[in-house]
């Protein structure tokens, strides 16, 4: 059997650099060696017709193609490529969060036969032997498809507890110099996953339902053993783990510090963080272990907010972890969301403050987007604020998708977010940080140009900025 896997193109104004399919790269590991497989990632190229991806599937002639999934344009990219397959007699199956978390509707669209539920190393292995083996999906925990005219949701499966147990992502079957690029003490950095869920309940994000605030890792061992693939393979000096929370399990990241620190393993790494967690020995720990960068959700400058949406930390634990973290090398970015249900003008004020006050190395505001899946979209949903869209194509502009009762225009909201991105230009130029904004200059990469210059054009229309002047409110004028 013919297998491809294929990542629809994602790459937007705010993502406009191509990260490795990882989670195809997983499920890829598991079958590969008794199946030929190919993965193909759309994001590497520009093809909005369609005339490449086709004639891939003309000369591969897979017998099934597996699309990942996530809610906004990639929607759409994924549908083209599914009937596209389904033209030339493959069979089709949508995995990934958006498929995950509304596989009915998924299944409702034509070019769609089978639907993986959340994690898929084991039950796409049992669904390729099932149709190989002319037998039936009934007994596939995690799968969704059709039949007799309807569609069948089977059990969700457990989670894999053991990620130890799991192959190596597939490194071999991707392009990977296409995912390196260049950053502050990395000349060849790439992004790697070490862990799936979360224990927290941000109730904005979808990983309380996909996962079910549940947390795995794999062990620091592990991670190491990757590490020294990557390193020993394509000369890998720098790794950004874009795990939920890659510093959630204590134990794990004192091990992997200290192993970093005693080998002296000639690596630097970044990850997420909270600022709960930030504390002197977490900072000494990490610091040594060469960690030279930490990005930070903070969403909001407001307690009120914060507590609507289920931070569970204040906005002067905020100020009271940047005040540590300034003291140190350790690069910072920080994310707000603006367009959050209830949210005043005076809350985004607040947040606009805490954010300048932080003085963040990079500091990015995002319109607030009630995604499926999340317990704050079904607040929306149920409060008339949203409605979801009937059809799976629908959703492919939902990234952008607010309510008309937010307290200030969609255009304000974009103008603030552009005027930071500017800000961490300047920033990144005043510190001499040339290698990131080498990646951006990349001929590979300049498919986004015409994004990238709409997006700052908001930062320079209009009004004055947020570093302008001051009225008797305190409130700076946009």
């Amino acid at each position: 059997m013919k297998i491809l896997l294929v990542n629809p193109n994602m790459r937007t104004a705010y993502n406009p650099l191509p990260f490795p399919p990882l989670s195809l790269m997983s499920i890829a590991a598991v079958v590969q060696d008794s199946y030929e497989i190919t993965i193909h990632d759309r994001n590497l190229y520009k093809d909005p017709e369609g005339q490449t991806i086709a004639a891939v599937l003309d000369r591969l002639k897979p017998d099934l193609v597996g699309i990942t999934s996530l809610t906004g344009p990639a929607i759409l990219d994924g549908v083209m490529v599914s009937r596209l397959a389904k033209e030339r007699g493959a069979q089709v199956v949508w995995g990934g969060t958006h498929a995950s978390l509304l596989p009915e509707q998924t299944l409702q669209n034509p070019y769609i036969d089978f639907v993986v539920m959340n994690e898929g190393e084991e039950t796409f292995r049992e669904l390729i032997e099932a149709i190989e083996l002319h037998r039936g999906y009934n007994n596939i925990l995690g799968l969704a498809y059709k039949e007799n005219g309807g569609i069948k949701l089977n059990p969700e499966r457990p989670f894999i507890q053991d990620l130890d147990a799991l192959p190596m992502p597939a490194w071999n079957l991707v392009p990977v110099e296409r995912y390196i690029y260049r950053f502050t003490k990395a000349r060849r950095k790439i992004v790697m996953v070490t862990s799936r869920g979360c224990l927290f309940r941000c109730s904005f994000c979808y990983v309380i339902d996909f996962h079910k605030r549940k947390y795995r890792g794999r062990s620091a061992g592990m991670i190491l053993k990757e590490l020294a693939f990557l390193r020993k393979n394509y000369g890998i000096d720098g790794v950004r783990f874009d795990d939920d929370l890659f510093v959630i399990n204590r134990p794990r990241l004192r091990e992997f510090c200290d192993w970093v620190y005693k080998k002296d393993i000639p690596i630097t790494w970044d990850s997420n963080c909270r600022a709960d967690q930030v504390n002197s020995e977490f900072l000494a720990a990490v610091t040594r272990a060469k960690c030279h960068r930490l990005t930070f959700g903070l969403e909001s400058g407001s307690d009120r907010i914060l507590k609507f949406i289920e931070k569970d930390f204040r906005a002067e634990q905020i100020v009271r972890a940047f005040d540590l973290l300034n003291n140190t090398d350790i690069m910072t970015g920080a994310s707000f969301l603006i367009g959050v249900p209830t949210e005043t003008e005076e809350d985004i004020w607040k947040t606009i403050e805490v954010a300048k006050k932080i003085n963040s190395y990079h500091t990015h505001f995002y319109p607030y987007t009630p995604f499926p899946g999340s317990p704050l979209a079904e607040y929306c949903r149920k409060n008339g604020l949203i409605q979801y869209p009937d059809r799976l194509e629908d959703w492919a502009d939902f990234e952008y998708a607010r309510s008309d009762r937010t307290a200030i225009s969609e255009r304000e909201i974009k103008k603030i977010s552009a005027q930071f991105e500017v800000r961490n230009v300047l920033n990144s130029l005043e510190r001499g940080e040339l290698a990131i904004l080498s990646n951006f200059l990349n001929l590979e990469h300049l498919q986004n140009f015409g994004s990238w210059i709409s997006f700052f054009r908001q930062a320079f229309r209009s009004g004055r900025g947020i570093w302008g002047t001051v009225h008797s409110a305190g409130k700076p004028i946009l």
